[in-house]
């Protein structure tokens, strides 16, 4: 089993956001929405392992933030957030567009070839505990923090 709800956030110009909802996602499709992310008109990915209409409704979903300009960050929209101790503190903002996204240095990751095998363990599995098993095998020991900033 894999997980059963991709939602991509849209933010086309000079339009209002719009969410591209796909049940049953294929890998294929996960990783072709993560590599389109820009950090403006494409910043957030979510995937999750609920039958929800929307990722939005699923306070365990996997959220995939920012993009190829400024790199990206995972996070459970409740939950942990990765972080790497050997960061620094200063304020990064992700999503350019609308809201925006704001986290810490050490929240994000630069290189989209870890952000989709970190990605793809949680599509197969739904376990954040084996995210953070990969991510240490990657870089060494790793915290996940809340989301407080």
């Amino acid at each position: 089993m894999t997980a059963r709800h991709l939602t991509i956030v849209h933010y086309p110009p000079q339009e209002p956001y719009r969410c591209v909802e796909i049940r049953s996602p294929g890998w294929e499709d996960v990783s072709a929405a993560i590599q389109r992310m820009d950090d403006n008109e494409y910043p957030v990915v979510q995937l999750s392992w609920e039958d929800v209409d929307t990722c939005f409704e699923d306070e365990a979903s996997f959220n995939i933030v920012g993009g190829t300009a400024s790199g990206f960050a995972l996070s459970e929209m409740n939950g942990w957030r990765l972080d790497d101790p050997n960061g620094s503190d200063e304020g990064v903002r992700l999503w350019q567009s609308d809201q925006g996204y704001f986290c810490k240095r050490r929240n994000i990751i630069a290189e989209i070839d870890v952000v989709l095998k970190l990605t793809k363990i949680y599509f197969e599995t739904g376990s954040y505990d084996e995210v953070r098993r990969a991510w240490s095998e990657e870089r060494g020991p790793v915290h996940l923090s809340d989301n407080q900033t």
